[in-house]
């Protein structure tokens, strides 16, 4: 008979780790679209330090599925560095969500945090890809107006 030992794995919630609201470039285009398409705190991004191991990690608070957006709110959290996008739960309101992170990894509540529910959530798709069309076109119109701005050299000595 073979006797195995088990270790329990130890939650990110009771781990020394503290938590702090962090963006990266995409991140922080990802909370600009959802703040003008859902509303101010309804995402949010948080990075941390274990202080025993030094490993990190990065939680995500916020609507599901950036790529294929859908009625749900999204707790989720990965190791960094990162590869591949974290792993979580799906839920039908902010609130939840964040409770859920809290509970399971210790993520502070954010205090900017709205109680948005799957009910803002309905279009989501149609009003991300909405968004994304007026960005593109104030950065063209941006990248229009400073380059009619900048100074042609002909080549030629002044005279």
């Amino acid at each position: 008979m073979k006797l195995m030992k088990l270790y329990a794995r130890e939650k990110l919630a009771e781990k020394d780790i503290e938590w702090k609201e962090v963006y990266t470039d995409k991140t922080l285009f990802l909370k600009e679209m959802y703040d003008d398409v859902i509303g101010q705190g309804s995402y949010f991004r948080f990075e941390g330090e274990d202080s025993s191991s030094g490993d990190s990690y990065y939680c995500i608070l916020g609507p599901a599925k950036i790529k294929h957006p859908k009625a749900k709110f999204f707790a989720g959290v990965r190791k960094l560095p990162a590869t591949f996008s974290a792993g979580g739960k799906y839920f039908d309101s902010l609130d939840a969500a964040a409770s859920y992170a809290k509970e399971t990894w210790g993520i502070p509540t954010p205090i900017k945090l709205k109680p948005y529910t799957a009910t803002q959530l309905y279009g989501i798709s149609q009003k991300v890809d909405k968004w994304k069309d007026n960005k593109e076109k104030e950065e063209e119109k941006l990248e229009d107006e400073n380059g009619d701005n900048k100074e042609v050299s002909t080549g030629k000595a002044d005279l």
